[in-house]
């Protein structure tokens, strides 16, 4: 018998015991991790799917097998990464259960056919290069849900650190505290353009008290969004300039004399609040 017999045999020995070979590798990653017994029926057609398709694997080529394997791994790695309670640790720790399990039926049924070690190194390779694919395959989607969840909480603390705070019927305050970068900068144009338009405001008093520094880019930006304010009716004004603001804003050879500015937000309120 040749290595492709071999690999054959295996492949429909695995593929009939597919159910079982699944059943027992559920049961020990549910030894390790108990709370997967909540989703262990979503996981155990994925199980089942997975054993069969190692077994497939047997029977291809390559190149056959990279094509089935990554889309296969799209796929699943898409659903699992969405469940909750999955994290990618627990699903690569299966990875030796579907090595040891497999394995054993491979090595059962290569002393039942008196391999040779070259020849059940033939087929234990394929097994392994398929185990790869997969645990690669499986794993993209997994980092790219990660990547957008850590994204969309960035946007959103962004988000959060932009807040729009109603005064009365007229006058709102956008407080700004931290640094301030282009990220942060284009969230405070949207916001506070939405905001105060939601609002029907008529002032905007945009406080820099909590800001330490400000470079070209930002403060250029400020003054953008000064001006877009005023296209929608509604009057910008600074508050809480620091000496080091101040002293850059005089170096860039920009005034906010135009829209009003007053050293706090105390002050910016009672003079608006009194005209």
């Amino acid at each position: 018998m040749d290595v492709v017999t071999h690999l054959m045999h295996m492949k429909d020995c695995i593929l009939g015991q597919s159910k079982d070979l699944a059943r027992i590798i559920t049961e020990e990653q549910n030894a390790r991790y108990p709370e997967l017994k909540r989703v262990e029926l979503d996981l155990f057609p994925l199980r089942i799917e997975l054993v069969e398709l190692y077994g497939a694997c047997l029977g291809m080529t390559e190149e056959q097998r990279v094509f089935v394997l990554k889309e296969w791994g799209e796929r699943a790695g898409t659903h699992t990464s969405r469940m909750q309670q999955i994290t990618i640790d627990m699903m690569l720790r299966e990875v030796p259960h579907y090595r040891n399990t497999i394995g054993s039926v491979i090595k059962y049924e290569a002393q039942k056919l008196n391999l040779s070690a070259n020849e059940l190194y033939d087929v234990i390779d394929v097994l392994d290069r398929a185990i790869n694919d997969v645990v690669y395959f499986f794993s993209v989607p997994f980092v790219r849900h990660d990547q957008e969840q850590l994204a969309f909480s960035q946007q959103m603390v962004v988000e959060l650190s932009v807040p729009v705070v109603s005064i009365n019927d007229d006058i709102a305050i956008l407080p700004l505290i931290g640094s301030m970068n282009a990220e942060r900068s284009r969230v405070l144009q949207e916001r506070a353009l939405t905001e105060a338009s939601r609002l029907q405001i008529k002032h905007l008093i945009i406080d820099l008290s909590g800001v330490q520094t400000i470079d070209t880019f930002v403060a250029q930006q400020l003054f953008s969004l000064l001006d877009a304010l005023a296209l929608i009716g509604v009057k910008g004004t600074v508050s809480g300039i620091s000496p080091i603001i101040a002293q850059t804003l005089v170096q860039l050879g920009l005034d906010f004399g135009k829209v009003g500015s007053y050293s706090s937000l105390k002050r910016a309120l009672s003079v608006i609040q009194s005209n």
